[in-house]
């Protein structure tokens, strides 16, 4: 019996430690672990008024003075050093650039940062052209929305070399501050690859050179676009793959410079594959659509171009680019293909894909 009786404990001795090994290894698996996230806890605004600006983040003041560029700075270069979560500076006041000495100046964005201008106003004053209202390079998760800008920058916005870029609701009325310059906003791969682009919201730019301008982008989502009376395009694509942009609206485009060769919709220097642009509307510009140097694979849905100063559509050494709908009047003419292969301009009741010619 005593035998039996010893079995039987340790049987259930060994039962028992079964359990609460499968109680601990459950346990460890349901684990919380702690966050690793860096950042998300700090937000920084911009107050006071025109050449008495004050900068804090958590209500902490980090800077006062004159400068509407280092206000804004600094409220950037104080929130959470190397984050990886996204923190925002709003701000709530509008301010010029003032002088730059001779070099660039610009609002330098931080990785994983979100600036809010509040519909405020940035003044490029400076009587150069070395004002950059925002700029970033070789960063990524970075946003910009309800800016306006004034007066004559270099360009509005410049994004190189970054990733996951959003800007949003962005309004202009900017002049040329020297030949080639004076664009809205500008994103490339001057230095890293640049990929995942975001235009979104309100989009109004008038003036300048190119409104939107585009160079090595893989990866892009840009809405609609109204540009108005400047000296080059709408919307410029170039070297760009990947993408969609929602309908181009232009008057004037290319009406203002030296020269009535760009377009409402360009695309140029190998831009393409995979490229959609729901609708392109055109008044008064030097062109409507035109498609140049090798760009390949863009679909527009439809267009409604009229009154251009030479062509309504251009397709020149473009391949696989399509026109779908519209009609196109005014134009010298309305539509002309140059050495395009693979390329259909479907308007005005007639299908045009003849490599070479012009109706």
């Amino acid at each position: 019996m005593l035998f039996v009786g010893l079995n039987l404990f340790v049987g259930c001795e060994s039962d028992s430690l079964e359990t609460n090994e499968e109680i601990a290894v459950q346990n460890e698996k349901e684990i919380i672990k702690p966050s690793t996230a860096k950042g998300g806890n700090l937000s920084g605004e911009v107050t006071g008024s025109t050449g008495a600006y004050v900068a804090k983040v958590n209500g902490v003041t980090k800077y006062t003075g004159s400068d509407y560029v280092a206000a804004i700075q600094a409220a950037i270069n104080n929130l959470t050093s190397g984050r990886d979560t996204k923190e925002w500076v709003t701000v709530r006041v509008s301010g010029a650039s003032g002088s730059t000495g001779g070099a660039l100046k610009y609002v330098n964005m931080a990785s994983y940062t979100g600036l809010d201008f509040a519909n405020n106003t940035f003044n490029a004053n400076s009587g150069d052209a070395l004002v950059i209202p925002v700029w970033a390079d070789r960063k990524t998760n970075i946003e910009v929305k309800n800016l306006k800008v004034s007066g004559k920058p270099r360009y509005g916005i410049w994004f190189k070399g970054c990733t996951v870029m959003n800007i949003s609701n962005i309004t202009m009325n900017i002049g040329v501050p020297q030949s080639g310059l004076g664009l809205g906003i500008r994103v490339d791969n001057s230095t890293a690859a640049t990929s995942n682009l975001t235009i979104s919201g309100t989009i109004n730019i008038t003036g300048g050179d190119n409104s939107v301008e585009t160079y090595g982008v893989d990866g892009f989502s840009i809405g609609n676009v109204t540009s108005s009376n400047n000296a080059a395009c709408g919307v410029l694509l170039n070297q760009s793959k990947n993408g969609t942009v929602g309908t181009v609206t232009g008057t004037n485009n290319s009406t203002t410079g030296s020269t009535t060769g760009y377009a409402t919709f360009r695309c140029a220097n190998n831009n393409g594959p995979n490229v959609v642009c729901a609708k392109v509307y055109s008044r008064g510009s030097g062109r409507g659509f035109f498609s140049v140097t090798g760009s390949n694979g863009c679909t527009v849905n439809t267009v409604d171009i009229a009154n251009t100063a030479i062509q309504g559509i251009l397709l020149q050494d473009a391949s696989n680019t399509k026109v779908l709908a519209g009609t196109v009047s005014n134009g010298h003419p309305n539509v002309q293909h140059v050495n395009s292969t693979s390329c259909s301009t479907k308007v005005n009741g007639q299908t045009y894909t003849a490599v070479n010619g012009s109706w």
